[in-house]
């Protein structure tokens, strides 16, 4: 007999004789992408609309499911090469605009055609305007300068010319801190000459390279001669520009701004929508609306303005 706590030897032989475990399977290796499907996405990423690119990735990934994993190892190769591509880019740009000289990295357009205007009086008219900008590492230069003369049966009745200048400090890649020197004439609007000088602060609020937003705001010193009277007052100014590439070939622009003085306002919107014609040539269709509010002449003037233009861009 065995004793009461002794273990059964045939239990040890028993599991000693047990089957194997079954061997574990091996998982399938993912599909490759299609050969076709391959040289459509490769057309795409040749032609360079990321947009385009993107929506052919999805339909890909949605018609072969098997091959989904290679097809977003595809995507995210081109993904690193084009953010690869960006960089070198961005490095380049930033080592250019560092050794470069003052009469360096302008760029420019030049903006000729025709425009209706409404308001006291309805005229035709031409305008011409030429806009330039330097672009360094951390300073921004932007002039600008426009003209317009318009006709009413024969009479001058619009004349109107604005010019600017604007210098850029920039802080971080939002922010910016700037100065301001404006000269206006629109006797239309009450006034023969202005001039405005002012600083202020801004903040680009950019939602990736398709749409870009700039506020800014800041006190101006505004010296107005009515042709009756000189008059300087310290006024309060705030501006929104607004660009939104819709495709490569068609973008829109919205430009706002609006001064507050004692007993007087005034403001200008526009809106621009731009058609690529060529690399430098654009079809611009604009609608501008200004409006000139002095309570201590009793004058409440406005009027709107459409311009169909040529936009030659020199750089």
């Amino acid at each position: 007999m065995l004793a009461p706590d002794a273990a059964p030897r045939y239990t040890i032989a028993m599991l000693d004789q047990a089957p194997p475990p079954p061997p574990a399977i091996a998982a399938a290796a993912p599909a490759p992408v299609p050969a076709d499907l391959k040289a459509l996405l490769d057309v795409a990423i040749a032609a360079g609309d990321e947009t385009v690119i993107d929506r052919l990735f999805g339909y890909a990934r949605t018609a072969r499911p098997d091959a989904a994993a290679a097809i977003d190892a595809m995507q995210a190769a081109h993904a690193a090469k084009r953010e690869a591509v960006r960089l070198a880019q961005v490095q380049a740009d930033e080592q250019r605009r560092a050794n470069a000289g003052p009469l360096d990295n302008w760029s420019g357009k030049i903006e000729f055609g025709a425009s209706r205007a409404t308001g006291p009086v309805s005229s035709l008219g031409l305008v011409a305007a030429i806009d330039a900008e330097r672009a360094g590492l951390k300073w921004t230069h932007k002039l600008s300068a426009r003209a317009e003369v318009q006709d009413a049966e024969g009479v001058n009745a619009v004349e109107r010319i604005v010019a600017s200048w604007q210098p850029r400090r920039i802080i971080d890649k939002r922010g910016y801190v700037f100065g301001l020197g404006l000269y206006e004439r629109d006797p239309g609007l009450g006034y023969e000459q202005r001039l405005t000088t002012g600083v202020g602060a801004g903040w680009s609020l950019n939602r990736g390279e398709r749409l870009k937003i700039a506020l800014e705001g800041g006190p101006a010193l505004r010296v107005t001669d009515t042709g009756a009277m000189m008059r300087e007052r310290v006024a309060g100014r705030g501006s929104l520009d607004l660009d939104w590439t819709i495709n490569p070939r068609l973008d829109f622009s919205q430009r706002a701004s609006i001064y507050y003085e004692q007993d007087t306002s005034s403001g200008v919107l526009t809106s621009a929508l731009n058609s690529k014609l060529s690399e430098r040539l654009n079809l611009r269709l604009s609608y501008e609306y200004r409006i000139e509010e002095d309570r201590e002449r009793a004058i409440s003037a406005s009027g709107t303005v459409s311009r169909a233009s040529i936009v030659y861009r020199l750089q």
